[in-house]
């Protein structure tokens, strides 16, 4: 008897040493960067699976950075706007907080998690996109919401990245993406989207124009993106309630809409949305003073190359092209953002200005710009 007590204590130990190896591995490379622990280069810098939890650990980034000016909106957000521009006052307090493929719900709820953190919040800058508002898209998957308003990582978020398999699996993964490149990674520290890594895991081969088509293809025939879109109230009520909320608290608040590529609108148009698209437009200026960035003007109709400056596919832009948005609404350097790019769109001046776009497109579409036979060959696509 004592003979298999002996054995089985040590059964146990080796077993309790397994399991405690399994938690201090997942601790030392900490995949998600949900835990403050040291970055070193060439062991736990790079964290690629951060791409895949992007809501978890901004909602965790939130609760250490606590920061006083937010950026806030989807992955062109992410991906468009750097919170060290020159224009905007405390870079060392601001966060881009925008989030892949959020609907409007999801955006209001991490302006309220950013809120309970950070009470003395003092500017939100919002980007907002026309899928957002989408009745058929809804929540992602990795949308979580006992993670947000706390002021501190949840116990389940913390099981989940020290003790699971998963989380081991995902460090043995991360661990050898560091020996291999310690140079790239998905967010930097202050949420923006690292495009070097966008160019090489988001683009279809690295592909600018199989990026466009590939995209293009997907916003045409995905239920939840355009296929099968229905305005949704609601959607526009949490825009509403984050504005109200907003108020409440004495913050500045700027929207703008996105500037996507010219393509992005004619794919609204190819799903028969155009007129869906306006009323959205009609809809937002009921609500608040909106700056729109979308249409047909000097930047959005970059001819499509491998050599575009502004775009990286048709739908998320390029920093440069953030600077410029973020030019005009903190009306720094005015002289420097082409004329017809931002126009501050109200109830007053809506029509005049869907107008304009209209009359634009028009004009865009008969001078044939670079990249047009393109446009035609897309899956699905026609004039």
């Amino acid at each position: 008897m004592k003979r298999y007590s002996h054995y089985l204590g040590w059964l146990l130990t080796f077993f309790l040493c397994q399991f405690l190896g399994v938690v201090l591995f997942n601790l030392a490379i900490n995949p998600y960067g949900a835990i403050a622990m040291p970055k070193i280069a060439g062991f736990n810098q790079v964290k690629p699976e951060q791409r895949n939890h992007v809501r978890r650990f901004k909602a965790i980034e939130i609760t250490r950075q606590k920061p006083t000016i937010i950026l806030l909106g989807s992955s062109r957000t992410e991906v468009g706007l750097n919170p060290n521009h020159v224009a905007i006052p405390t870079p060392s307090s601001t966060y881009n907080l925008g989030i892949s493929g959020a609907n409007m719900y999801e955006v209001f709820r991490y302006f309220q998690h950013a809120l309970k953190n950070q009470p003395d919040l003092t500017h939100v800058i919002l980007g907002i996109d026309f899928f957002m508002f989408n009745q058929q898209r809804e929540n992602q998957i990795d949308f979580d919401e006992t993670r947000l308003e706390k002021q501190q990582i949840t116990l389940s978020d913390f099981l989940d990245v020290t003790f699971s398999l998963d989380a081991l699996s995902t460090s043995y993964t991360t661990f050898l993406a560091n020996r291999s490149d310690s140079s790239a990674t998905p967010y930097y520290a202050n949420g923006m989207r690292n495009p070097d890594f966008f160019i090489q895991h988001d683009l279809p081969e690295q592909s600018i124009v199989k990026g466009f088509k590939f995209s293009l293809n997907k916003y045409l025939h995905d239920p939840s993106l355009y296929q099968d879109y229905t305005l949704s109230r609601h959607q526009l009520n949490y825009l509403k309630q984050l504005i109200h909320l907003c108020q409440e608290n004495q913050i500045t608040i700027q929207i703008f809409i996105s500037p996507s590529h010219a393509t992005q609108w004619e794919a609204i148009r190819k799903a028969g949305l155009w007129s869906v698209f306006e009323d959205w437009k009609r809809e937002v200026v009921k609500i608040t003073p909106v700056w729109d960035f979308s249409g047909y003007n000097r930047i959005t109709t970059e001819p499509i190359s491998e050599r575009m400056i502004n775009y990286f596919d048709n739908s998320h832009y390029r920093q440069n092209v953030g600077d410029l948005v973020l030019n005009r609404l903190l009306q720094y350097s005015s002289d420097i953002v082409p004329k017809d790019f931002g126009v501050l769109i109200t109830p007053e001046t809506i029509e005049s200005h869907l107008h304009n776009i209209r009359s634009h497109r028009e004009t865009w579409v008969k001078t044939n710009p670079p990249g047009w036979q393109l446009l035609q060959r897309l899956d699905g696509y026609e004039k």
